[in-house]
């Protein structure tokens, strides 16, 4: 019998979370070519249709109260400012679920803690570079 892909089981957020998710949902809204979209209990918040974050609507993976970031283009730069900052959950989404093929959309994806109202404006500022690096080509 061939082994079956373990599904990462989704979180139900706090209601702090749900206040936050909003706040951050209007503030990218007025960016530049963003559009959101609504998939899995997430908002997934796209750039001229690339895709750049996921916002917890009902549900989260990996921890409760966090945000997805997806950077187009991890410089060795981005990725020392990432681990300098706590509210990073350490590796990347794939690094995480380790049933997940290497080399795949996994290695992009940073996990962001959200555990107070101060951390909404950390978050934008990393919701701006990833919006700023989704208008970029991957590479």
């Amino acid at each position: 019998m061939e082994d079956k892909q373990k599904r990462i089981r989704m979180k139900t957020i706090s209601e702090p979370m749900r206040a936050w998710t909003e706040a951050l949902r209007r503030e990218v809204e007025s960016w530049p070519g963003v559009t959101v979209k609504s998939a899995f209990g997430m908002l997934m918040v796209y750039r001229k249709g690339v895709v750049f974050a996921a916002l917890p609507r009902t549900r989260a993976l990996y921890e409760d109260d966090a945000v997805l970031l997806k950077f187009n283009r991890e410089t060795p730069a981005l990725t020392k400012r990432i681990a300098a900052q706590p509210r990073f959950v350490p590796g990347t989404m794939e690094q995480r679920h380790q049933n997940k093929r290497k080399g795949g959309e996994g290695r992009r994806w940073r996990i962001f803690l959200m555990r107070a109202d101060a951390d909404i404006h950390i978050a934008i500022e990393w919701l701006a570079e990833a919006h700023r690096l989704a208008a970029a080509k991957p590479g």
